[in-house]
């Protein structure tokens, strides 16, 4: 990559804010984070959880799936990407990624 790309991705890192903070007060869902280990067909991915609110979670291989403002705006998600996202009480095998960081930690 260019001085040009790396200077813009350094940029919108810095911008990031994360809003899933306010929405995890539904009683039906769980918080979950991880790394994306694997990218499938039709913006499906593997997510190894690392922090869950339930700890039966941490550990698991999730298959996750992009929700629709992170589809309607492309946000592209790569392996080794930092998410966040939720696993629905009713079906713990899957999860719907709702943010996306390329930094290093998550708070």
């Amino acid at each position: 990559m260019g001085k040009v790309q790396d200077h813009k991705r350094s940029a919108k890192s810095k911008n990031q804010v994360d809003t899933t903070v306010q929405k995890s007060a539904r009683a039906d869902r769980f918080e979950v984070s991880g790394v994306v280990t694997n990218c499938l067909p039709n913006t499906m991915f593997r997510v190894q959880v690392d922090q869950s609110d339930v700890a039966q979670m941490v550990g698991r291989t999730l298959l996750g799936t992009l929700v629709g403002k992170m589809r309607l705006f492309r946000i592209r998600v790569m392996p080794g990407d930092l998410v966040k996202g939720y696993v629905s009480k009713y079906d713990l095998e899957k999860c719907k990624i709702t943010y996306r960081s390329t930094q290093k930690t998550l708070q």
